[in-house]
């Protein structure tokens, strides 16, 4: 079994961007919804990994996101068909970009990585047991808000209707790190397409007490192509809740504290 298949993809909540490769010639493509979630949440500091055969253990690349970030610009973006993303493949342990030698990386010291495994501790440590039980019990916890959240969407975004399950994400209203006492309200969550919800996340669209997308007024900073973005959510109507629904007080806050007015 290919050793990469272990390694814990960002749709589970790792720092990891996991893909198989044709196995010719290792080709990829690199979803831009996918890359933008990766950076706001870890910046820098999430892996690329590429796979092909997934019965040899060692046939595949970890690389860090950093050795490859500058190929990852508007510019190299393919064009046509699949406009929003990237595409590349590998030869000779070459990673590049639209098959173009002039957008190369050598990762020949990716290949194969060796996995990091957890620390082994003492079982009469304590104060490591607690910290372990504690992260376990977070995990759990968000597990369960998760599920509570899409459920009440019908498994699927409020905005675009988007029902791929591992594009979907249980966005807070008030953030996970703003108030404990709210993380695991099923009012506090709105089940939102990754896209859509680093642009809340960023305050740069909240939603009004009757549902409805309200985006930030100042756009003089923003690029054309997030203009157009926002313009197209402005207005637009989240879909009912199925069982609970949403908290008015949750959504002034977001208004007040998150928005960019």
């Amino acid at each position: 079994m290919n050793r990469a298949l272990n390694i814990k993809n960002w749709s589970d909540g790792g720092n990891n961007y996991i893909l198989k490769a044709s196995s010719d010639n290792k080709w990829s493509g690199f979803q831009e919804s996918v890359i933008l979630k990766l950076t706001t949440t870890f910046g820098e500091k999430f892996n690329i990994v590429i796979w092909t055969d997934q019965q040899d253990e060692n046939d595949y690349y970890c690389i860090p996101f950093k050795v490859l970030k500058h190929l990852f610009v508007e510019k190299n973006k393919t064009t046509g068909k699949y406009p929003n993303r990237w595409t590349a493949v590998i030869l000779n342990h070459q990673f590049l970009m639209r098959s173009n030698s002039e957008l190369s990386v050598d990762i020949s010291s990716y290949h194969s990585m060796p996995l990091v495994q957890h620390a082994s501790f003492d079982i009469e440590d304590d104060f490591f047991i607690e910290n372990a039980k504690a992260e376990i019990n977070i995990r759990l916890g968000q597990s369960k808000f998760r599920k509570g959240v899409l459920k009440n969407f019908g498994n699927k975004c409020a905005l675009t209707e988007i029902s791929e399950q591992t594009l979907l994400t249980a966005s807070h209203i008030i953030p996970w790190s703003h108030n404990k006492n709210y993380r695991g309200d099923i009012s506090n969550g709105i089940c939102l397409y990754i896209e859509i919800d680093v642009l809340f996340d960023k305050g740069f669209i909240s939603f009004t007490d009757d549902l409805k997308v309200i985006v930030a007024s100042d756009k003089s900073i923003f690029s054309k192509q997030l203009k157009s973005k926002l313009e197209l959510l402005k207005g637009k109507q989240l879909l009912p809740t199925k069982k609970k629904d949403l908290n008015k007080e949750y959504l002034k806050y977001h208004r007040t504290y998150i928005f960019k007015k």
